[in-house]
């Protein structure tokens, strides 16, 4: 029989069993946000200061009686897979990992945080554009009335908690992924992404605004949830998990289609907060993903800030940090978050004052067509009318190319 696999370099303290008695030791407890006269977790919901979130009687999933036979409610998708044993590997913000054979492990959530991990198994297309690439898409997932209860992987070998991998490297695989996603795009949804900046803001109550306007260029993808702390390896080579929404995110905003640089953007936090980035490793990082990116990715107004560009969904991603440590009192992981939010003021005073240059188009603009009418109007020489005219332009003209010439760096 061979020994199953299994890498564990750092992960939270976990409880082999949950029981009344230790739900507030469980590190996917919501031991910040939940209200005192919350329901208990047996009642199928509890109440948090950010909304209900909806349980179920996970507890028998850990035990391989469970795994003998497929439940009767909901519905599964997939391949039922062998248990002889159900061994704990870890508990995160998510819910349960375990192994379940030499071959598989399984996510157990015991929130109802939606279908995005079932979506991929249904629907054949994404799930076939993904095969031969860095990332691990459930085999199989248990799920009831449109909430992923269980998701089964094909994975030997689990690493959880690493921090010394090749950024570059898993950027430039995401970068992958994106293109073999970008045919299933959808267009530019940027109002409901600015609503949703909006939504978090306001559960947050945070004093940062940010609002930026997006290119053609920026196209949601299938949701595709990625997280640095668990990735597979084979062949000494690290792979994506597609994982379960995050109780977060289902909090504060509504489930949508996000650029794939919102997915990068959200690695990207997880390696700054964890070892620290500066702007050179920034740069190296986006130009991993740009490289194997699809080609208009990485036009100038996709990455411009003042299109929203990078940064924009930097600060989706540090807002999305804050939102983690608030539910589950993370006072280290906020105290990291406010300090960012703190500094990106400095971006933002930066893009009010290029906001003035863009005042300047317009107003040569008008300016023109002032001159123009009043020529028509007879109420000017043509000659002043024309001599006007070419100055509102040529003064449009030069607002616009210092706007532009002065976008923040992308990194």
């Amino acid at each position: 029989m061979v020994t199953p696999k299994y890498v564990v370099d750092k992960h939270r303290s976990f409880v082999g069993w949950t029981c009344p008695a230790v739900m507030d030791e469980s590190p996917w407890w919501p031991v910040g946000i939940i209200t005192e006269d919350s329901d208990s977790f047996d009642s199928g919901r509890i109440q948090t200061v950010f909304g209900t979130l909806e349980t179920w009687d996970y507890t028998q999933c850990l035990s391989a009686e469970w795994w003998q036979a497929q439940p009767q409610d909901g519905a599964v998708w997939g391949q039922w897979p062998n248990v002889s044993t159900v061994e704990i590997l870890c508990q995160d913000r998510k819910g349960y990992l375990v192994r379940l054979n030499d071959n598989q492990i399984a996510r157990i959530t015991p929130f109802a945080l939606g279908n995005d991990l079932s979506r991929f198994v249904q629907y054949r297309p994404w799930n076939e554009a993904l095969q031969g690439l860095a990332v691990k898409l459930p085999s199989m997932v248990y799920f009831v009335e449109n909430n992923d209860r269980v998701a089964v992987y094909d994975c030997p070998e689990l690493v959880i908690g690493k921090s010394d991998f090749d950024g570059d490297k898993l950027a430039s695989n995401l970068g992958s992924i994106h293109s073999a996603l970008n045919e299933f795009a959808t267009p530019n949804t940027e109002r409901r992404w600015n609503d949703r900046l909006k939504d978090i803001e306001a559960e947050l109550k945070v004093t940062t605004l940010w609002r930026a306007p997006h290119s053609e260029y920026t196209v949601g993808l299938p949701r595709l949830n990625l997280d640095l702390a668990i990735l597979s390896k084979q062949d000494d080579e690290f792979a994506f998990i597609a994982d379960t929404r995050s109780p977060v995110e289902h909090l504060l905003c509504q489930a949508d289609r996000l650029p794939g640089l919102a997915n990068l953007m959200l690695i990207e936090q997880q390696i700054s907060f964890t070892s620290g980035m500066n702007e050179v490793a920034r740069k190296s990082l986006l130009e991993a993903w740009l490289s194997k990116a699809p080609n208009s990715y990485a036009h100038k107004k996709a990455t411009s800030t003042l299109m929203g560009g990078p940064w924009i969904w930097r600060y989706h991603a540090v807002l999305l940090a804050l939102g983690e440590a608030r539910i589950y009192g993370d006072e280290v992981l906020g105290k990291k978050a406010q300090n960012w939010l703190n500094d990106v003021s400095r971006i933002q005073a930066h893009l009010g004052v290029l906001r003035l240059w863009k005042s300047g188009l317009w107003g040569g603009i008008i300016g023109a067509v002032i001159a123009f009418f009043a020529w028509r109007m007879e109420t000017v020489s043509p000659t002043i009318a024309g001599i006007s005219g070419a100055l509102c332009l040529v003064g449009a003209l030069a607002c616009n190319m210092i706007y532009w010439a002065k976008d923040p760096q992308p990194y």
